[in-house]
């Protein structure tokens, strides 16, 4: 296989998370670029029989990437219009990460290893993006989703937040020349992450500090009990604090929260930031139970809404205002029934099996490379009960690359055989 298939592809993934929270049209050139790239080269591998493909190296990743595609298909074909354009267009551009990380197991392991620039530069642009936007008198919050990537606030302080974590694990790499300033840096943008994600007064952001101390937890197995538990009790008070912190600031939407919640429960007021999450949430619950297989396609959670309504169980508000019930998994429910709802959930738990099993192995790098893995996965999960991270197109390419990319970097490359020809053979082939 030429190896330029494999160092383009390799340079236009890492691409992807650099422009995450910056530019809201890379993402999805660049996974088509990508994919385009991989599928030419597996054309040209296949015609030529350069090398064997090694499929099944890719198997959790084909499940896990082409599942929630072909839940859409099913429901499309076995409901009466389900079909949507977009949604399938969507769950595409998660199949095609597939043949791009066929495509990143041949690209070298250094090239791959560079992720860590990709990781460090998001988390401080995404800072500093939150920052400015926070202390701009004339923005505030609603107005993250009118710059760079245009996500709102939930989901941009969420990527902001990981990657700074992110760039924290990855201080035992040391790739350049200046290694105190490449660690600096690597601090400093964890640190402005949690500034930034403080300032921007998301809640939900949070969930990422205790599976960050998970992950770091299941990845020193040398540890010795006693301070396996003297970590767990830190984590413990640090999360204490913070929340305490969260609790007690200047207009705080922790305390929020509860009142949101109180209201709800008493029938007062349910069109709250929480109570309308609620509302959609049960309504969710009772279009799966109506459907508990395919679901009805994801296009048509509108029109379930709307006869909700009319039976008092979602007020006006939302049966108008809102199109998805702010949670990817409880949307995959709702729209493609148990079968999508086992898609999606397919699509962050197999790599994180991957990623687990792989914080074991004896190579460093490949233990760091594991952890993030891991941390990317399970905070995408934890991102997704709150918030619809896969809302638009836009924000595919972010999982679906990244993640590959941290599935090749960490996979233990095959040796291929190399060929020889006898004396004999070589002068048969001088001879014609």
């Amino acid at each position: 296989m030429p190896s330029l298939y494999s160092r383009l592809a390799a340079i236009l993934a890492l691409l992807v998370p650099a422009c995450a929270l910056i530019s809201a049209d890379a993402g999805p050139a660049l996974v088509y670029l990508s994919g385009l790239l991989a599928l030419v080269a597996i054309a040209h591998n296949g015609i030529r029989g350069l090398e064997p493909a090694n499929w099944r190296d890719l198997l959790p990743v084909t499940i896990a990437v082409c599942a929630p595609l072909a839940s859409v298909l099913l429901t499309s074909v076995l409901t009466h219009g389900a079909w949507s354009a977009s949604e399938f267009e969507k769950f595409m551009r998660f199949a095609l990460a597939c043949p791009i990380c066929w495509l990143l197991l041949r690209a070298p392991t250094r090239w791959l290893q560079q992720v860590q620039w990709s990781l460090l530069f998001s988390a401080l642009a995404g800072s500093v993006m939150l920052i400015v936007i926070m202390y701009s008198p004339s923005l505030g919050r609603g107005a993250v989703s009118d710059f760079g990537g245009k996500y709102n606030a939930v989901a941009f302080a969420d990527l902001t937040l990981f990657f700074g974590f992110a760039s924290l694990l990855t201080l035992p790499w040391t790739l350049s020349r200046w290694p105190r300033l490449e660690r600096c840096l690597k601090i400093l943008a964890t640190l402005l992450s949690l500034y930034a994600t403080w300032l921007s007064q998301t809640r939900s952001s949070w969930m990422l500090l205790p599976i960050f101390g998970l992950v770091v937890l299941l990845s020193r197995a040398h540890w010795s009990r006693k301070t396996k538990g003297l970590f767990v009790a830190a984590l413990i008070v640090v999360l204490a604090a913070g929340s305490l912190a969260l609790w007690e600031s200047h207009g705080s939407r922790m305390r929020q929260v509860a009142s949101d919640v109180e209201s709800y429960v008493q029938d007062s007021d349910r069109d709250t930031s929480v109570g309308i999450r609620m509302q959609l949430w049960h309504a969710s619950w009772l279009m799966f139970l109506d459907h508990p297989v395919i679901g009805t396609g994801a296009r048509n959670f509108r029109a379930n809404l709307a006869k909700l309504r009319d039976q008092g169980i979602v007020t006006p508000l939302v049966a108008t205002e809102y199109g998805e019930p702010h949670n990817d998994l409880v949307s995959a429910m709702a729209g493609y029934g148990g079968i999508g709802l086992l898609a999606m959930l397919s699509l962050y738990l197999l790599p994180a099996v991957v990623f687990y099993r792989r914080l074991f192995s004896p190579d460093p790098l490949v233990q760091v490379g594991a952890q993030i893995g891991l941390l990317f996965c399970l905070g995408y999960t934890a991102f997704s009960l709150t918030e619809m991270m896969f809302r638009n197109m836009r924000s595919v390419p972010i999982y679906g690359v990244t993640m590959v990319v941290l599935f090749a970097l960490t996979t233990k490359r095959r040796t291929q055989p190399v060929v020889t020809r006898s004396p004999a053979m070589a002068q048969a082939g001088e001879a014609r």
